[in-house]
């Protein structure tokens, strides 16, 4: 990758843990750091030694959105309207690129993918954030759908997330205002999940992604896959995709290991297989 050094990974018991690892610009995505973000999930959701992602920041932050510099035209990749230089086809077609794509390969890396957040979540980091199954977060955390102060519109899916996430007056006046909350009014808002002391949230992300981890990764998976199918989708349709599913777990070690260690009264000893 580009920007490896940009991105860090590690695997600890079935979870791999990503962290943006720009501290020094509180984690803001570059057109290159997205790249390799969107590379990088690719490659985990055909990994069988990951069964479920934390994403994280290092530094101050989580992430503090895009990176001004190439928002502002001034980089080496151009931007529509605000740069010089020529635009590549691909990029005039989706200006946001590979930011964008990234909120899209969170939810199709199909294994649940949890958010561990501190400092700065705005702004695409935002939307990466509401991306995720679940969000444990600290005292420091502040978030913003910041777009509009800087005379943009939203993109990277938040205007999909917000009103999911939260209500759909939140989220109008999130998008409309840009205004940037505290961790207690984010806990309020339904935007944290789980509010933590200080330095602890990638402690309490890593405690619940290895109890997801260790349980039958067949099944969690199918689970969230339609989980946010249902959410464009009839009763009919989820009944349906629901049989298709049933079918598919019955078929696995972990759902004969679920079943027999139900019936000797033990603990189940899931693969993930």
């Amino acid at each position: 990758m580009a920007s490896e050094k940009h991105l860090l990974l590690r695997i600890e018991k079935g979870v791999g843990i990503v962290t943006f690892n720009r501290p020094e610009r509180r984690n803001a995505i570059s057109w290159e750091l997205a790249e390799d973000c969107v590379e990088l999930f690719r490659e985990l959701r055909f990994r069988d030694d990951v069964h479920v992602v934390v994403l994280t920041g290092e530094g101050k932050g989580f992430c503090s959105g895009g990176d001004v510099e190439w928002l502002s035209g001034g980089g080496d990749r151009p931007i529509p309207g605000l740069s010089d230089k020529a635009v590549p086809r691909y990029q005039r077609k989706t200006p946001a690129g590979p930011f964008a794509e990234f909120s899209r390969e969170i939810i199709n890396l199909e294994k649940p993918v949890i958010a561990a957040l501190h400092g700065a979540t705005m702004g695409a980091g935002l939307a990466y954030a509401l991306a995720c199954d679940r969000r444990f977060a600290d005292t420091t955390t502040r978030m913003a759908a910041i777009f509009i102060q800087r005379g943009f519109s939203p993109d990277c899916g938040i205007t999909y997330f917000l009103p999911r996430v939260t209500s759909v007056s939140n989220a109008l006046m999130m998008v409309e205002t840009g205004k940037i909350f505290e961790a207690e009014q984010c806990l309020e808002m339904g935007l944290i999940d789980e509010l933590v002391p200080e330095g602890q949230a990638l402690e309490a992300a890593l405690e619940y992604a290895q109890l997801l981890a260790a349980g039958p990764s067949v099944a969690v998976d199918l689970a969230r896959r339609f989980i946010h199918k249902s959410l464009n989708s009839t009763l009919d349709e989820m009944l349906d995709y629901e049989a298709v599913a049933g079918t598919i777990t019955l078929q696995t070690h972990d759902a004969a290991e679920g079943t027999s260690s139900f019936l000797e009264k033990r603990d189940p000893v899931f693969k993930g297989q």
